[in-house]
């Protein structure tokens, strides 16, 4: 059954925490059981001042002593159980995150992280709504209101208690109608305050392309729209909680107007006491509350049963696994790469993207990947990483089929710059030393290497320097530079650089490629570049046409062959670009 698959998923946590969490819950049911005390000892001492009893300061004391109990074990049992349900959140946010690490490329291609960024917050909160507040209100509603109402009758009056309650099955049906109401206004409210605040959020981030395109009033009229739509939202929620507050409110007095007036015809009688009527009217207190949260305590339990699942069906997609280094790490030191008739397609692609790659790279040697946009290059270097997934007995890595290298050791040994240079919101020194603790004098030197020191230097806070969202305080140029120094200080086996030229001048090109001669060589590289100056001095020259390997050779064989590297290479010269 999948309820219980789902909730299966909290064993390991419960397992752990249940005495914490168990003992809680007695601490509740004993507040309860003490709080069934107070309308008996209130119904005492009203008879007591009526009979001018000495009783009276008894009862008092009883009270007080009672109140300062139920204050100590209130403490206890919130402590506890929502102390319990605390850990719960973070237990439930650590198995997600640490599982979305491991998800695959594809996963994040489908759906993006908007999904995840929702089961981090509002659904692991909403889980632990349910077992926080909802077991407190459960307990309520089913121990004090089910023993005050069998109080009620057997030490006062059945009668009474059930012309009294009557009008409960109404409140009920009324909070729970209603709260679903209120539920699902409050969702839309919410669902339209987050497409308000990702919109803003994506203006704010991109304002210099809406001032570039003078769009700003374009941008004005768009979230006004949005805005419009959150207030309409607004307005409905705030008519559907006008109507439930009143209704819920108003429903209960008519408990109390009927025990007013057939308790007070038998009070006249002599059928209860005044001190009998007061116990009763605290009774029906302790049942109406429990009975009007009911309707907020279906709909926690319901929304926590929802985002339990919606965990859940993260959970189930399969992740890699996260492994670890092992002893033939060493091996991947000096590694070759070898492709062996790679034929790769993404998950949503009709045609595949490379098609009978064949390669074969020696282990030191400096290998350059050019063609035209869309020809596989990038794609190569993702399936080298497995970033995504080649097919078996494909690629070979260090002699090995990368399918039997570990993601950790394989990932370890590799440096990888992607073409988008994506940078953290975190110091440029933070930057740099981004996968493990680095000394001062290696992150500095990782920084020369990649040109991006001096830079660096005319910041006023040099490496300490924090940067904006995706690094924005930095060039295009510099971003890239800083995301070379970040792969360069991890001294990789095999180094995989995707068109980390493009957004560099040449002479920086020149400097960075000069200072990176040195700690290319005796190197595996693999250099992806649009410009074949980067790459002419490689060992092998691969030129990608439409997904297959299209040529091979030096930069001399292939300018002599006249082929597509000598077209390449004669229009860069014809656009200055050589």
């Amino acid at each position: 059954m999948r309820i219980s698959k789902d909730w299966r998923l909290l064993a390991p946590f419960f397992s752990q925490h249940w005495k914490r969490y168990v003992f809680g819950i007695m601490l509740l049911i004993v507040v309860d059981a003490l709080q069934l005390l107070i309308p008996r000892l209130i119904g005492q001492a009203v008879d007591a001042i009526a009979a001018d009893s000495s009783s009276l300061t008894q009862v008092l004391l009883t009270l007080l002593l009672i109140a300062v109990i139920i204050a100590g074990l209130r403490y206890g049992y919130r402590e506890c159980i929502m102390g319990a349900t605390r850990r719960l959140e973070y237990f439930l946010r650590e198995i997600v995150f640490n599982h979305a690490l491991r998800l695959p490329l594809e996963y994040y291609d489908r759906q993006g992280p908007g999904a995840l960024m929702a089961l981090l917050t509002n659904d692991a909160s909403a889980v632990r709504m349910t077992f926080g507040l909802g077991c407190i209100l459960l307990i309520d509603a089913v121990f004090m209101a089910a023993l005050s109402l069998a109080i009620m009758g057997s030490s006062i009056n059945w009668n009474l208690t059930l012309l009294a309650t009557l009008p409960l099955p109404v409140i009920l049906l009324v909070a729970t109608y209603m709260g679903k109401a209120v539920h699902q206004s409050f969702r839309t409210v919410q669902e339209s305050f987050s497409a308000l605040t990702d919109y803003s959020q994506e203006v704010f981030a991109g304002f210099r392309v809406i001032k570039g395109f003078a769009s700003e009033e374009t941008v004005s009229h768009r979230f006004a729209a949005l805005s419009q739509k959150n207030m309409d939202a607004g307005m409905r929620s705030s008519k559907v909680q006008a109507a439930y507050i009143p209704l819920t409110h108003a429903l209960p007095l008519l408990s109390y107007a009927i025990t007013l007036y057939f308790g007070g015809r038998l009070v006249i009688n002599g059928g209860m006491t005044i001190g009998d009527m007061a116990a009763f009217q605290g009774y029906l207190g302790l049942i109406i509350w429990p009975v009007m949260g009911l309707g907020f305590l279906l709909n926690t339990l319901e929304r926590g049963a929802a985002s339990l699942a919606r965990i859940a069906n993260i959970l189930d997609v399969p992740a890699v696994e996260a492994d670890e280094c092992d002893e033939n790490c060493a091996e991947l030191l000096d590694a070759g790469v070898e492709l062996r008739n790679l034929t790769f397609s993404y998950p949503a692609a009709i045609a595949p993207t490379l098609s009978n790659v064949s390669l074969q790279v020696a282990p030191g040697a400096f290998v350059g990947v050019v063609g035209r946009t869309g020809s596989g290059k990038s794609t190569l270097l993702k399936v080298l990483l497995r970033l995504y997934d080649a097919p078996p007995d494909s690629v070979f890595i260090g002699g090995r089929e990368i399918h039997g290298i570990g993601f950790r050791p394989l990932r370890t040994a590799i440096g990888y710059v992607p073409q988008d240079s994506l940078l953290f919101s975190r110091t440029i020194g933070e930057n740099i030393a981004f996968d493990k603790s680095y000394s001062r004098r290696e992150i500095e030197e990782a920084a020369r290497l990649a040109v991006v020191d001096e830079d660096i230097d005319e910041k006023p806070q040099g490496m300490e320097t924090v940067l904006g969202e995706k690094g924005t305080r930095l060039s295009g140029g510099q971003k890239q530079r800083v995301a070379i120094a970040r792969a360069l200080i991890k001294n990789p086996a095999i180094l995989l650089l995707d068109d980390v030229f493009s957004a560099l001048d040449y002479r920086t090109q020149d400097s960075l490629l000069s200072q990176m001669k040195l700690f290319l060589d005796g190197r595996t590289s693999i250099v992806v570049s649009q410009r074949v100056a980067a790459v002419r001095n490689a060992d092998l020259i691969v030129v990608m046409d439409a997904g297959r390997i299209a040529e091979q050779g030096t930069h001399g064989e292939l300018l002599a062959r006249q082929g597509l590297y000598y077209r390449l290479y004669e229009q860069q010269i014809v656009n200055g670009d050589e």
